[in-house]
């Protein structure tokens, strides 16, 4: 294994808003993590109880990967997938535009390292534009296969986000 793979952080993304709650699978090296070619979110209600939030989470997780391929790693081939991907997620939930959805949507990112959960809630700026919050804001357990521990960690995160 070499040193980039032992740093890699197993990495899903978290989307939340009033109707549904998003997570996603990212992958890559350390400090690079994108969306897959054949992505497919999984979206829950809401509400949805935290065992369902965490057998999402972790599904995702177990589906991130290490990817050195230059292709993969291309800035173009990482727009071109976030952008198609913020136009399904607006068409998908019904907003007018990305904009419009992207007004009351909370974001995390979820990491695996060093034997934690690391949950990253975000502030949004301006739509579809998010900033990390202070440290303090972040959540992390300790790493575990327990689904309703982890959804109820994810929903604590999603509640810090601003």
């Amino acid at each position: 294994m070499t040193p980039a793979e032992k740093r890699f952080a197993k990495t899903a993304t978290v989307y939340k808003s009033d109707k549904f709650i998003s997570i996603e699978t990212l992958s890559g090296v350390p400090g690079l993590n994108y969306r897959e070619n054949e992505s497919h979110p999984t979206y829950l209600d809401a509400t949805a109880a935290n065992e369902m939030l965490g057998e999402a989470l972790l599904a995702a997780l177990d589906r991130s990967r290490f990817i050195r391929d230059k292709e993969f790693l291309a800035a173009e081939r990482a727009m071109r997938l976030y952008i198609a991907w913020k136009k399904e997620f607006a068409r998908r939930n019904g907003f007018e535009t990305v904009r419009h959805g992207f007004r009351k949507v909370d974001w995390c990112m979820v990491k695996i390292r060093d034997g934690n959960m690391i949950m990253e809630p975000h502030r949004r700026d301006k739509p579809a534009s998010w900033r990390l919050l202070p440290p303090e804001k972040t959540v992390v357990i300790p790493y575990t296969r327990d689904v309703v521990v982890v959804g109820a960690a994810l929903r604590e995160a999603l509640n810090r986000c601003e």
